[in-house]
């Protein structure tokens, strides 16, 4: 077994206790909301860092198909390199929300007043689908106490998750895994967190995320779960 030099055992220690102190469900500092209502049988399927080709349209595909809609966490530079897919997607009545503009874990974690890596987001969004989103998920999930005021002041609803999946480990991990490990932390209520796609790759392969949903949404049909979006789920308008 190789072991990690010391770069990389200081990063995994960052990656770590960030994951552990700043993200969903437990974190967040009272920012994220983690979930819809307790007492209906209604879930909302998520996905982040798209859109990219083919893996988002394969799986906005097997949705259409189960009559299913989701909502989208678009990164900036990956509606940048698709612009068409994202119209596409908003025009078939998926919600679209912003993941800021490129993916950086950074700029989300300094203090200030600097927003651009979300208007980033925002702007590349707005210009292909004529609104701006209300819903945002910080890259990577990690939320600090100022970027929660940042987002809550600049009119944001801060989504987290409280079923998240392996979806986005490479080599992928199989579907069948990621749905029965989906299913069985399932809540009324519950949103999930998939990832249709990676962050500033115009082109990727990324097949059993979909393989995934084609597996999962019978499965919790069959318990009686209905699946909405996040602005069903939460009540809430999804543009500003």
């Amino acid at each position: 077994m190789s072991r990690l030099n010391p770069k990389q055992a200081v990063v995994k220690l960052f990656d770590t206790a960030g994951t552990k102190l700043l993200s969903p469900p437990a974190t967040g500092f009272g920012y994220f909301v983690n979930h819809g209502p307790r007492d209906q049988r209604k879930v909302a399927l998520t996905f982040d860092d798209g859109p990219s080709r083919p893996c988002t349209e394969q799986l906005i595909e097997a949705m259409d198909a189960l009559e299913v809609k989701g909502t989208f966490f678009c990164l900036g530079m990956n509606v940048r390199y698709n612009p068409d897919l994202l119209l596409e997607m908003y025009q078939a009545g998926h919600v679209i929300g912003n993941h800021s503009g490129w993916h950086s874990r950074k700029t989300g974690l300094m203090p200030g007043s600097n927003i651009s890596h979300i208007t980033a987001g925002e702007e590349a969004i707005r210009e292909v689908i004529g609104v701006r989103p209300r819903f945002y998920r910080p890259p990577w999930g990690w939320l600090t106490p100022w970027e929660g005021k940042r987002l809550t002041k600049a009119g944001y609803t801060i989504i987290g998750w409280d079923v998240y999946t392996l979806d986005w480990v490479i080599p992928e991990v199989d579907g069948m895994t990621l749905a029965h490990d989906a299913y069985h932390a399932t809540q009324p209520g519950s949103i999930f967190c998939f990832h249709d796609a990676k962050p500033w790759e115009k082109i990727w392969e990324k097949r059993e995320t979909t393989r995934a949903v084609r597996t999962l949404v019978p499965m919790l049909r069959d318990q009686g779960y209905e699946f909405v979006t996040v602005a069903e789920l939460l009540k809430m308008p999804a543009y500003r």
